[in-house]
């Protein structure tokens, strides 16, 4: 099939410019120019495309309205993937471009900018920044910036947090005009260009003018409003988190990518020494089942002891998935003082909520519990809880391993297999 559509538009093809060179005075006078010299006639501007437009209209008309179609098809089909083609040559050459030029700035500067904005080395002067980088002044394409905005990114990693306005990465952000550049493009470039540069301008630490910020806090699309209310917690030190405390976070919604920012963002402000919003206020606000297990678990990550204590109202939640939020919480946290509270509570949970207990005690560690989990092995209905609870007594401490031991050699054959899963490290996973 491929050989006669190939055949049928060569032919076609051929058929035209064998037309063409013989048919080029059918024109009209008013459409063409005579040459005496060369004894021909000369098409200009749009006459061209007028002539060729006649010749196709033409040159098929004693032919079916079929096969008409098929070789129209067959003609706009093959330009189409010229176009195509043409498209996907300069994407090639467009990523190996950047590529390349990436790899260039990274060997020659990367390594000395590492020296330059790792933590123990902090408020060199510009002069001395340009000589350590062995950097000349020039002017950096807008394509070039958008790397040196990547490359920027993975230096912020050796970036000390403790300091983010006086860090040596914002010098030499201001040297290679990395600043004026996002500045620029804040104010005039395309949206989706400022959601990216946001994004970054967060990540390297970047400190905006407060006019600029205070333009895109409210701005209508909604992901440049996210992301420049991101950075703005992150450098703001007079009221930070004063749009998480709005009454119109019950109405945004929070994607994954969202929730994973944030967490960010909470971290990397409490490893710089500020102090992380009050989560308690945030969920009383929040009636979203999503939102709420979401703030429960950043009190668990930052929280103080007293919001921890404050999910203990959680563990008779009518909402099971808050209840076994609040229980997990007391593991990421290893709370020791829960352990009373969700043993009394244990029998009156389903079994899925009893395994997100018997976790959370393995993870506080105490090692005062192994007489628990193995009656909770002994007494269980359900394979899987049981399986949880000789998965704590192997990994808790080693009177809970002699005791699984002992417990495997008077298991019956069908509790085998409990144990064999427990031993094998590669299933033994609290989530199976």
């Amino acid at each position: 099939m491929k050989r006669i559509l190939v055949g049928m538009f060569l032919q076609m093809v051929y058929t035209v410019f064998c037309l063409a060179e013989s048919n080029i005075g059918v024109l009209q006078a008013s459409h063409t120019g005579y040459s005496g010299a060369d004894d021909v006639y000369q098409l200009w501007g749009w006459n061209i495309v007028r002539y060729y437009y006649y010749l196709y209209r033409h040159l098929f008309v004693d032919y079916p309205w079929v096969v008409r179609v098929a070789y129209g098809v067959i003609l706009v089909s093959c330009l189409g993937f010229a176009v195509i083609f043409c498209i996907m040559g300069v994407h090639v050459y467009l990523r190996r471009r950047n590529a390349k030029r990436k790899a260039w700035i990274k060997g020659r500067y990367f390594d000395k900018l590492k020296a330059i904005v790792h933590e123990e080395v902090e408020n060199l002067s510009t002069e001395e920044i340009s000589r350590r980088m062995e950097y000349k002044p020039r002017k950096w394409k807008t394509w070039e910036m958008r790397l040196w905005s990547e490359v920027l990114v993975e230096l912020s990693l050796y970036t000390n947090v403790q300091n983010p306005n006086l860090t040596n990465i914002q010098r030499v952000m201001k040297l290679i005009g990395f600043t004026d550049y996002v500045e620029r493009q804040l104010i005039l470039g395309k949206r989706k260009d400022k959601v990216a540069l946001m994004q970054a301008v967060r990540l390297t630490n970047m400190q905006l003018p407060d006019s600029i910020v205070a333009s895109l806090v409210n701005d209508k699309d909604i992901r440049l409003r996210k992301a420049t209310r991101l950075y703005y917690m992150c450098t703001n030190k007079e009221e930070p988190y004063m749009f998480l405390e709005e009454s119109s976070i019950q109405n945004t919604a929070f994607s994954i990518w969202d929730k994973m920012e944030l967490h960010e963002i909470f971290r990397k402000i409490r490893e710089g020494g500020r102090p992380v919003p009050l989560f308690v206020p945030l969920l009383q606000k929040t009636e979203a089942t999503s939102k709420v297990v979401f703030f429960m678990h950043e009190i668990a990550y930052w929280g103080t002891d007293q919001e921890v204590k404050y999910l203990f109202s959680y563990f008779d939640s009518p909402n099971f998935l808050c209840r076994n939020a609040a229980f997990a919480c007391m593991g990421i946290r290893r709370f020791d003082e829960a352990e009373e509270v969700m043993l009394g509570l244990f029998y009156k949970q389903t079994e899925i909520l009893r395994r997100s207990i018997l976790n959370a005690l393995l993870a506080i560690g105490s090692g005062i519990r192994v007489h628990f989990f193995a009656d909770v092995y002994e007494n269980s209905v359900s394979n899987y809880t049981k399986r949880t609870a000789l998965r704590c007594l192997w990994l808790y401490n080693d009177e809970g391993r002699n005791i699984f031991l002992r417990l495997k050699v008077k298991a019956s054959s069908e509790n085998q297999i409990l144990f064999e899963h427990v031993e094998n490290p590669i299933i033994n996973n609290e989530s199976l």
